[in-house]
């Protein structure tokens, strides 16, 4: 008998669905609202009473409606991004001669953000259960009718979840007519119940992308090895894309999952997060970090190449008619795991 169940809950009137494991370990997918991946819960153990055990948030997320809708354009907690990740310059970009105009969704900078997905109704698809697992696929289509991106597309979102481990395939499928220029990435915030002060870092072989001074990459890049080898974050405030080296994103398949992916490992004293993504040609290529203020969080973003791809083209995947591109990341947590730093 299956021991995981789907439970429709809503967030006000969001629609949101919950994959569930018999002893309350969870995911919310939080669907009515750009398929945001909203909660992850396990139960670890009760350090009062080792009998027992208590539930511990791994993903931060919204927790009612009112704080979604006022911060959510801000945060895109959980969000898929979706036809590009992070900023395209001053909301607009070039395409085979043609120059398209964008929206100024931010109220920080002039810039277009995250792409058009991130608040948009997802459809519930399926959900399967088996015996160590479940999968549930959501989907939505951008119809192309806006002029500052007529490129249709279908956007199908398969997680599967164990408990401890959720593992994400992304699928992008071009529907219309014309090649598509497309970049991609996700807007997980993770959390191990303390600041992130105290928590350790470590980052696999990558490169900093410098930015101007529009926060825009330049597309000059600096060798950053500050959590190559694993450290505290104490106090530093980080808001950078880190761009893997060619060669984490050149290694083929050799029959080791640590060999085939890029990692990033997230620790405290009693917990260690593994959060990995596909690397390689047209894969998820650069990793953004960004901690905010409360210091609670830090989303640990999986993106095709740095932010404005639309613009600098570096990395930018184009799509021809009827093709689709699929990408794969996801996340491991580990109760007293002994992972060197």
């Amino acid at each position: 008998m299956s021991q995981f169940k789907l439970i429709f809950r809503p967030l006000g009137t969001i629609p949101c669905f919950v994959l569930q494991r018999d002893d309350g370990a969870e995911i919310e997918i939080l669907n009515g609202f750009g398929s945001g991946l909203n909660a992850w819960r396990v139960p670890v153990e009760n350090t009062q009473n080792a009998r027992t055990s208590t539930m511990l948030d791994l993903l931060y997320g919204y927790r009612d409606e009112a704080t979604l809708r006022k911060i959510s354009p801000d945060t895109n907690a959980g969000c898929r991004l979706s036809p590009f990740p992070g900023r395209t310059a001053f909301a607009k970009f070039t395409w085979q001669g043609k120059t398209y105009e964008l929206v100024n969704n931010v109220s920080w900078a002039p810039h277009a953000l995250h792409g058009f997905l991130q608040d948009k109704e997802w459809e519930f698809d399926s959900f399967e259960s088996e015996n160590d697992s479940c999968t549930a696929i959501f989907t939505c289509d951008w119809p192309g009718a806006f002029a500052g991106f007529p490129f249709p597309f279908r956007a199908t979102n398969t997680i599967t979840f164990s408990g401890e481990s959720v593992s994400i395939t992304s699928t992008v499928k071009n529907i219309g007519n014309t090649d598509m220029p497309y970049s991609e990435g996700w807007h997980p915030y993770f959390m191990l119940g303390e600041k992130i002060d105290n928590l350790n870092l470590k980052l696999p072989k990558c490169s900093l992308a410098l930015l101007d001074k529009a926060d825009i990459p330049t597309g000059e890049y600096k060798e950053d090895t500050r959590f190559e080898s694993g450290r505290k974050i104490n106090d530093e405030f980080i808001n950078d894309c880190f761009c893997l080296e060619k060669d984490v994103t050149q290694l083929q398949a050799v029959g080791s999952d640590f060999i085939n992916n890029a990692h990033v490992l997230l620790e405290s004293n009693r917990y260690t997060l593994d959060i990995w993504q596909k690397a390689g040609v047209e894969q998820y290529n650069a990793i953004q970090i960004y901690t905010p203020p409360d210091r609670m969080s830090i989303a640990i973003e999986p993106m095709t190449t740095e932010p404005d791809a639309l613009n600098h083209h570096r990395g930018l995947i184009v799509i021809p008619p009827g093709e689709e591109r699929t990408f794969n990341f996801g996340f491991r947590f580990h109760e007293k795991m002994g992972i060197e730093l």
